[in-house]
């Protein structure tokens, strides 16, 4: 998926944990930008005024000998502000970069820009030292590429990038099943979201026609709970599995909410929230969190929705 722009992400606590995914986000924010910037800002004037202390005794003479004195506090302020660089750098590389896992991939924002990255497209991640000495979790892509880096900074940020890589590892490595023929039946093959949803809604209406005529079920939609709630099941056929389900003249809500959490894919969330019955189970502020990793005409459609 490209790049969509997003809107700042807002300051919270140091270390948060969304609700509902499968482990700990990333986004140490307990170093507010301005105050580093004035902080700098503060060490720079100083360091210059030193430095003009110095000039002005040692080459101009235009001060007494005894402001000699004030040439180790030059070198003080110089190393402080080096050690300051140093370290603010990579804490704000951090404060650009929020990683969080769900069902399906990693969603990634970077510098105000995201994306969604499903397992197939990822390859290994690893938490190690960088040229300072500071731990960072680095991932990437399927052809090795690293597209995020988080420094780790204190105990408890290290603690979560741990359980975050252990689960990211444990997902990455499971199983992408292949689907029944009813979730072949029901796949997208590249239309646009509006084409799609008329299709689920003819399936639906279809199952519901036969069911009525039977007075039972179609045999192949008896499998759509099961590819709902199926981690091996790629993003769109749960999703339009899901669909389908709360298409039905008696969805059965609960089915679908026992599967659709907070950690359920962008798209299959989408869906559920698109579908007739599915706004008590992903409301439209739940839509909202995962709206810009949704492609654009994804989520144009949620508004086309009201």
């Amino acid at each position: 998926m490209p790049f969509e722009v997003i809107q700042p992400l807002r300051q919270q606590e140091s270390l948060h944990h969304r609700k509902g995914l499968l482990a700990p986000s990333l986004r140490p924010t307990g170093l507010p930008a301005e105050p580093v910037r004035r902080a700098l800002l503060t060490g720079g004037v100083a360091a210059g005024l030193m430095a003009y202390l110095v000039w002005g005794s040692v080459v101009e003479r235009t001060f007494e000998q005894e402001d000699l004195y004030l040439i180790p506090l030059v070198f003080v302020a110089i190393t402080l502000l080096t050690a300051a660089v140093t370290l603010v750098s990579p804490f704000l590389q951090a404060l650009r970069v929020e990683l969080a896992l769900d069902e399906a991939g990693v969603r990634c924002a970077v510098s105000g820009l995201v994306t969604y990255y499903p397992w197939m497209l990822l390859g290994p991640a690893q938490i190690e030292p960088d040229w300072r000495g500071i731990p960072t979790l680095a991932l990437t892509n399927a052809s090795g590429r690293v597209f995020a880096r988080v420094p780790l900074f204190g105990k408890s940020v290290h603690a979560s990038a741990v359980a975050l890589l252990r689960s990211y590892e444990q997902r990455r490595a499971g199983p992408i099943l292949p689907a029944p023929p009813v979730a072949r039946a029901l796949a997208r093959q590249g239309r646009p979201i509006a084409a799609w949803l008329e299709a689920l809604a003819t399936f639906a209406a279809a199952g519901n026609k036969r069911a009525g005529y039977r007075e039972q079920a179609p045999i192949e939609l008896g499998e759509l709970p099961s590819i709902v709630a199926d981690l091996g099941q790629t993003p769109e056929h749960r999703a339009a599995a899901a669909y389908v389900l709360l298409a039905q003249r008696a969805p059965d809500l609960d089915v679908v909410k026992d599967a659709v959490t907070a950690a359920a894919p962008p798209l299959v969330q989408l869906l559920v929230h698109l579908s007739p019955a599915g706004k008590a189970i992903v409301s439209r502020e739940s839509i909202e969190e995962v709206r810009p990793f949704l492609e654009p005409d994804e989520a144009a459609a949620i508004d086309g929705a009201g």
